[in-house]
């Protein structure tokens, strides 16, 4: 079932590059009303990811 017909909440960010400099993401979906719990999760991941000072040049 497609994840915003379910009513759950979901954020997709990237994480990493893989040895061909194509992005690395994740998905993260957290049970019905939880979207503190996947926005904390997210940030936590921020924080480690390899790519978190990374930006697109304008």
């Amino acid at each position: 079932m497609p994840l915003n017909v379910t009513g759950l909440p979901g954020l997709s960010m990237r994480f990493g590059t893989s040895r061909e400099g194509l992005p690395i993401n994740v998905q993260l979906v957290g049970s019905w009303q939880a979207e503190a719990a996947i926005l904390h999760a997210a940030s936590v991941l921020e924080g480690v990811s390899p790519v978190r000072g990374l930006h697109a040049s304008l």
